[in-house]
């Protein structure tokens, strides 16, 4: 399995995916008064420096909001030259707002980085390994069917610790109404924790999975 490379730039997080789901909700608020998001178009928004992590994470999110009756589209493929973590000047900002208005983008989605946390993370190892039934209410009875039909693992000699750096990040997404006024422009806010990814892959799909959720709330 590959480390991944420093991701995300210092605005967001890239951290998308690893070998078993870590993804994790933490916290959510949402306006009360908010009306259906379905009867209006949105972008997606992933703010990071990586392009082809951004169009992951942008992709899966879309993909996922569109099956359960959204209307949404990339930011990627709306600005394609774009970078979505460069501070922009009033006219740029001013032609994106256009743009947003002339396609008909009423609500932006969009993703950053909240937090970083390094940590140590110790894994043990047990290279035993045994032939047996288990009991329906043993060890391995929560495996899948062949594994736990044929075989179960029992804790012996030898064991290896391994220690490893590992990290912890938070990410925010904002679900923006640009129909509002600014003030009122939030409709949710929701922050999800995902511990120590290393492949692209699972992650992502998981973390969009658990956003459309809360918008159906």
């Amino acid at each position: 399995m590959k480390t991944i490379k420093k991701i995300f730039g210092s605005t967001v997080i890239l951290i998308l995916l690893s070998s078993c789901s870590s993804v994790k909700m933490i916290d959510s608020w949402k306006n009360l008064e908010v009306s259906d998001l379905k009867d209006k178009k949105m972008m997606i928004v992933s703010k990071t420096d990586d392009k082809t992590a951004r169009i992951r994470f942008e992709k899966d999110l879309v993909q996922h909001l569109n099956k359960k009756g959204y209307q949404s589209v990339e930011s990627y493929i709306m600005f394609p030259k774009s970078s979505s973590t460069k501070e922009l000047s009033e006219q740029e900002m001013t032609e994106i707002k256009s743009i947003l208005k002339n396609r008909g983008i009423k609500v932006v989605i969009m993703t950053t980085l909240k937090d970083c946390e390094e940590y140590t993370k110790t894994t043990t190892i047990n290279n035993s390994y045994y032939e047996a039934y288990p009991s329906y209410y043993g060890l391995g009875y929560y495996r899948g069917f062949y594994g736990y039909y044929r075989t179960i693992y029992l804790e012996s000699n030898p064991v290896t610790m391994i220690t490893t750096n590992a990290k912890k990040y938070t990410l925010e997404t904002v679900i923006f109404d640009l129909t509002q006024s600014e003030e009122k422009q939030v409709l949710s806010v929701i922050t999800t924790e995902i511990d120590d990814p290393k492949v692209l892959g699972t992650i992502s799909t998981d973390f969009s999975k658990k956003i459309v959720k809360e918008l159906d709330k």
